[in-house]
């Protein structure tokens, strides 16, 4: 096979499908990027026992065929190329790569072991690909990192007729996102937050136009125009986070919300697991305190409307900070019910919600 291509274009696209490379050097296989020049296109592959993608740009085919090249260096190689076209051509056993002054061979991986990739099918659903990448980027940051917990690494697509909704919990917060889109059909699928992630990452490229999912029984697949990205799905039932979902509390607090990020992450600096943000609400707004006997204490007010009774309440930081930068718009609204249950953030409209657990508190002294 031979082709000539872009450097900025191929090294791009190598970066893409790289992060579906396996990590697990046993299987020689999925270590490579299986490359195909047909016609005018050249199509990208990789693959690990979990998600694979296929990506396709055009370049100048001088010679049809297909080539397994080790991933990571090919990628690091053209990312370290001057800006010239990247001439590569492959025979058996290795490839040659010529680049400005630059010249140097690879040794190649068998092409006949990589796995051979299916077409997406199942359930097809269509939506925004901008706004399927807002949701994500708002969704994910709520799965849990804990791999005891498998389910809840994962983030729930529902697909009904009306749209799809995006839900994933970690059990300290739940974060929910509801989309318009067009489905032929109705189903769910658990899908590690890798995975979502990655594919979040390509709708963002797509500044207009839509992203494709297509799910099954045992995968679902995301296709934008240029990239296709499959996974394997969670197996296990989600928690039914619906009946986590409260009815609008009567206490709310209606703030900048950058204002109130600001202040929560100067005060967070002081606080620890073992002690988190207090928040008193009040009808001058809400007041920010933090402590910790190795460090010190900080106090700042917020200044805001608020409606309802006043409370005290107090929270992970950290989780605290997550919601009010996944909210959209200048204003946020915080609702509250006591120090007990969960408080609820939401942004512009009401596509987005975050619950997040709050931390007891001790009982006063006396």
């Amino acid at each position: 096979m031979k082709f000539k291509c872009d450097r900025d274009a191929l090294s791009e696209a190598l970066q893409t499908v790289q992060r579906a490379v396996s990590s697990r050097p046993g299987i020689p296989a999925l270590t490579g990027v299986h490359v195909t020049a047909q016609g005018s296109e050249l199509v990208l592959a990789t693959a690990d026992l979990e998600v694979s993608a296929r990506l396709s740009l055009e370049v100048q085919v001088g010679a049809e065929g297909v080539a397994l090249v080790p991933a990571r260096l090919l990628a690091d190689m053209v990312k370290s190329f001057e800006e010239a076209p990247v001439e590569f051509e492959a025979d058996v056993g290795q490839a040659r790569i010529v680049c400005s002054n630059y010249e140097g061979t690879i040794r190649l991986l068998p092409a006949e072991d990589f796995p051979a990739l299916q077409a997406p099918s199942g359930t097809k659903v269509t939506v925004s690909a901008p706004e399927f990448a807002s949701a994500v980027s708002q969704v994910a940051r709520a799965a849990s990192r804990d791999e005891a917990r498998p389910i809840l690494t994962g983030v729930l697509l529902e697909i009904n007729r009306e749209g799809l909704t995006l839900v994933a919990t970690d059990s300290y917060r739940l974060a929910v996102c509801e989309l318009r889109a067009t489905a032929e059909g109705e189903g769910r699928a658990l899908v590690p937050e890798r995975a979502l992630t990655e594919a979040g990452r390509a709708a963002a490229a797509e500044e207009k136009g839509h992203l494709e999912l297509y799910v099954e029984p045992s995968q679902v697949a995301f296709r934008t125009a240029s990239l296709v990205l499959t996974s394997r799905l969670i197996e296990g039932e989600f928690p039914n986070y619906r009946q986590l979902l409260p009815d609008r509390y009567e206490n709310k607090l209606h703030a900048s919300r950058q204002q109130l990020m600001d202040a929560v992450k100067r005060v967070g600096l002081l606080a620890r697991e073992s002690s988190p943000v207090k928040m008193e609400f009040n009808a001058l707004g809400v007041r920010l305190s933090s402590s910790s006997p190795d460090l010190g204490e900080a106090v700042e007010v917020v200044e805001s409307k608020f409606e309802g009774d006043e409370l005290t309440a107090a929270f992970n930081p950290n989780y605290l900070s997550d919601g009010l930068n996944a909210a959209s718009g200048e204003r946020v609204e915080v609702e509250v019910r006591d120090g007990l249950k969960p408080a609820v953030i939401r942004g512009d409209g009401e596509s987005f919600v975050y619950l997040v657990m709050p931390v007891r508190l001790p009982a006063p002294v006396g």
